[in-house]
């Protein structure tokens, strides 16, 4: 198959699905690296490239969710031809859902089941002040107080001047989103949180259950609002005994 822009590496002609995975804000493909190996050989995990990142840096970054959602359906309509799944991370979940409901509303083919982590339930207001319009070293400290960003890019000048461009275009995509009045989906949602997170925390989730009239699921692990990289197994363990039901 043709290399496509918007995907990692990892598709296959004899795929019987596809799992697509939407990075956090600041974040890329890199992050579902160690997932590739961990699913049957019959399911494609397929990390999502969104542009000025990694393989696309020199790419413009896109800072309105509308805009970013109609350029991912463009880009991901040619390897969504057969069953797929999303599994999105903070901002990739707000991404991820906001796709699935485009999807629906188009009369396209929708996943077959909605995986968001690290993202308060659709219809609950943010309580964290916006960060996207602040200072440079004003959004710097509240970059540093969401926790997992490398200690070597804060208190470098030059990476955080690198980065701070495509960081505060995904901070101004999820921080100025509206996610109220989207259609209910039809497919399973399963949500996942940090025990320790405050934004969300873990009872946020919940509002995603209003989100679908099919079954919902939470999972509480361990940790803060990066509680992907130590409970990373815990995820893809539940993720793929419900692709394997899918």
């Amino acid at each position: 198959m043709t290399q496509n822009v918007w995907v990692g590496q990892n598709i296959t002609a004899g795929a019987r699905m596809r799992l697509f995975c939407f990075p956090f804000a600041g974040g890329g493909a890199l992050a579902y690296r160690p997932w590739l190996t961990q699913f049957p050989d019959d399911i494609d995990v397929v990390p999502v490239n969104l542009p000025g990142r990694e393989q696309r840096f020199g790419d413009p970054v896109i800072d309105d969710l509308s805009a970013m959602v109609e350029a991912v359906a463009d880009g991901l309509k040619p390897v969504m031809d057969r069953p797929f799944a999303f599994f999105g991370y903070s901002m990739g979940a707000l991404i991820s859902h906001h796709l699935a409901c485009h999807l629906q509303q188009a009369g396209m083919a929708v996943p077959v089941h909605l995986f968001v982590a690290a993202r308060r339930g659709p219809n609950m207001a943010g309580h964290r002040a916006p960060l996207h319009h602040l200072s440079s070293d004003e959004f710097w400290q509240g970059i540093a107080n969401y926790g997992g960003t490398p200690t070597e890019i804060l208190e470098n000048a030059e990476y955080r001047a690198l980065f701070e461009p495509g960081l505060r275009a995904d901070f101004r995509l999820s921080e100025t989103a509206v996610s109220t009045g989207l259609p209910k989906l039809s497919c399973p949602i399963t949500a996942f949180g940090g025990a320790d997170d405050p934004n969300p925390v873990p009872d946020e989730l919940d509002d995603w259950a209003a989100a679908t009239t099919g079954d919902f699921a939470k999972h509480v692990l361990p940790g803060g609002h990066f509680f992907l990289r130590d409970g990373g197994d815990d995820i893809v363990h539940v993720v793929r005994d419900g692709l394997m039901v899918a």
